[in-house]
């Protein structure tokens, strides 16, 4: 028997994992809330309002805050959000001739934040909508 070859086959699994292990982890990833409807280039007050919600389990960390309708993406804001699980609610609120976007996160025990914007559409179809959290940390 070779004492080489079979005595030690855990130590070199254990110094593969040790090396592995002080690999820094990659950023986290864009977190979604989002929706696809037919959307009409031409709504109005009085249709519908639509709304998605999800719970979340966020890290602590400073987040890029967006609201989009397909390729219609709102100016970012920066939020600090506390390490927990937040509700995560998304709706659109058809106006006179463009859509009103809300987005709110909450946790229990914090005041919820909130961002909201408005988007015209240049003509009707099937859009994908509603709001991201881009971690940056």
């Amino acid at each position: 028997m070779d004492l080489r070859k079979t005595a030690f086959p855990g130590i070199a699994a254990a110094a593969a994992t040790i090396m592995l292990a002080a690999v820094p982890a990659s950023a986290a990833s864009t977190a979604y809330n989002a929706r696809t409807s037919y959307l009409t280039a031409s709504p109005a007050v009085g249709m519908a309002t639509s709304c998605t919600a999800r719970s979340i389990a966020l890290s602590s960390g400073s987040y890029d805050w967006r609201l989009q309708i397909g390729g219609n993406v709102s100016t970012a804001r920066s939020i600090y959000l506390a390490a927990g699980t937040y509700s995560w609610k998304t709706c659109l609120q058809p106006q006179d001739g463009y859509y009103y976007m809300y987005d709110t996160v909450d946790k229990a025990g914090s005041e919820p934040a909130a961002i909201n914007t408005s988007f015209v559409l240049g003509q009707s179809g099937t859009y994908t909508w509603g709001a991201q959290l881009d971690p940056k940390f």
